[in-house]
């Protein structure tokens, strides 16, 4: 029994591996994407454009071919974690039936575990956890982490290298930590970035068939995103890397820098002043003249503070008075170059103030049991934060913020810095930048004949008070 499941493990293993190729050849197609767009607009002549279309077509089958690849091979891993799951499971019950064992021994198989840290890893099933933390860049980086605190006190301050994979589950779980960045155009990006945007649409010019042509004007802008670092550090009782628990390290580790830098992402998306830190959707519409941070090829700056900004006094209505109201002003968010649908960011009471309201309506039922998390009539997932002010909205089609991801996350650590209070300190950072493409698809509205507050108190940066950074 022990031979399968060495067997299954080494073949899992090996699967990962190939899976991480994959993906890496993934990330490949996508500069080699960014390269056929460049050569698209560059492409003058008719030998230039034939060219470009094969490349296209070649690029196209190349990326069909990973797609199946990463599918096929997920699927393995999946078959394989499985398998070996059901094999250990088998052993441990041959080992524990063994009459040659120790009291002790049998007591160790049997022992109950925190159910918390072994049923519940970052999304992951058991098997999925086991099969992660089995990994030997996993393992390879928890080591480093405990050497720092053991026999290596020397290695103060040392970057420990984040093996690939575990940046990915970091990522995967900012999506928990932060409720914002899977409804906002994320992209991952080198140096600075640049998303273009076509202006209006022209009008074709009708004229006789034999007649001449008009020009027709199209307009490009652009919207330019740099990087900001996030984050912070904390510090870890030296008791969890003493632990010979690697998942409780490893959870302590990812969860708590997860938290920090989601937490502060949302905040930038909604209310980001763009001083050294994204521009947020309440402070772009706030702007009643053009701001510094309005990019010199952004186009022309349109003054939404009057129109996208809105004072409501429906705070004593209910039902269809209050709905109709509410509904009519964050229409006002713009769905021009969306290809989503509208979010909605309000605090909880906010969420259950209007729960309320729906109540009144003689035939509320529907209503209210459609609502929960969408907003009546006219759709739209609501997200609680508790950083919005009570009674206001603020939303609209997220898929036109532009953030751009610059570098993912880093660790390191030294146990040094607090050294007395027997606590060694890891910090952790990730780059952000981010602007609204288009004003125009967000709104903030508040109720309570109260003028929204479209600014926000973020974590002071006394590190580098006074430096000039």
């Amino acid at each position: 029994m022990a031979l399968k499941v060495l067997r299954l493990r080494k073949r899992l293993n090996d699967r990962t591996a190939q899976l991480e190729q994959l993906r890496a050849d993934a990330a490949a197609l996508d500069e080699r994407e960014a390269q056929l767009e460049a050569d698209i607009e560059s492409a003058e002549t008719v030998e230039d454009q034939a060219a470009v279309d094969a490349a296209i077509d070649e690029f196209n089958t190349d990326r069909d071919a990973n797609d199946a690849a990463i599918a096929a091979a997920e699927e393995d891993i999946r078959s394989l974690t499985e398998e070996l799951a059901t094999a250990e499971a088998a052993a441990n019950e041959a080992r524990n039936s063994n009459p040659a064992q120790t009291g002790q021994e049998r007591r160790n198989n049997t022992m109950p575990q925190n159910p918390e840290t072994r049923t519940r890893f970052f999304g992951m099933t058991v098997q999925q956890r086991d099969a992660f933390m089995a990994r030997t860049d996993i393992a390879d980086f928890l080591t480093r982490a405990r050497e720092l605190l053991g026999q290596n006190r020397s290695v103060s301050g040392a970057e420990l290298g984040i093996p690939d994979v575990m940046l990915d589950v970091l990522r995967d779980n900012m999506a928990r930590y932060s409720k914002l960045i899977t409804k906002v155009r994320l992209r991952t990006v080198k140096g600075k970035a640049r998303q273009n945007i076509i202006g209006e649409v022209p009008e074709g010019v009708w004229t006789e068939a034999i007649g001449a042509l008009n020009e027709l004007e199209m307009s490009v802008t652009q919207i330019e995103v740099d990087g900001y670092k996030v984050g912070g550090y904390i510090a870890i009782a030296n008791s969890y890397l003493e632990d010979d628990d690697n998942i409780g390290l490893a959870s302590e580790i990812m969860d708590q820098l997860g938290q920090a830098i989601g937490y502060a992402v949302d905040k930038a998306i909604v209310f980001g002043d763009g001083s050294k830190k994204p521009v947020g959707i309440a402070t772009r519409l706030a702007a009643a003249a053009q701001p510094g941070w309005w990019g010199t090829h952004q186009g022309t700056f349109s003054n939404l503070s009057a129109t996208n900004v809105q004072t409501l006094d429906l705070a004593a209505k209910t039902g269809e008075e209050f709905f109709a109201a509410l509904i009519g002003a964050l229409s006002v968010a713009s769905p021009k170059y969306s290809s989503g649908t509208p979010t909605w960011i309000m605090s909880r009471k906010t969420h259950m103030d209007i729960v309320a309201k729906a109540l009144t309506f003689t035939a509320a039922g529907p209503l209210v049991a459609g609502m929960q998390n969408t907003m009546p009539v006219i759709g739209g997932e609501i997200i609680e934060l508790d950083f919005v002010g009570d009674y206001t909205i603020i939303g609209g089609y997220l898929d036109l913020y532009l953030l751009a991801e610059r570098a993912g996350a880093a660790i390191s650590s030294s146990e040094h810095v607090r050294f007395t209070d027997d606590q060694t300190v890891f910090k952790g950072t990730a780059r952000y930048d981010g602007k609204p493409i288009r004003g125009e698809a967000f709104v903030a509205v508040r109720y309570d004949n109260t003028a929204p507050t479209t600014s926000a108190e973020f974590a002071t940066d006394s590190a580098n008070a006074g430096s000039g950074s």
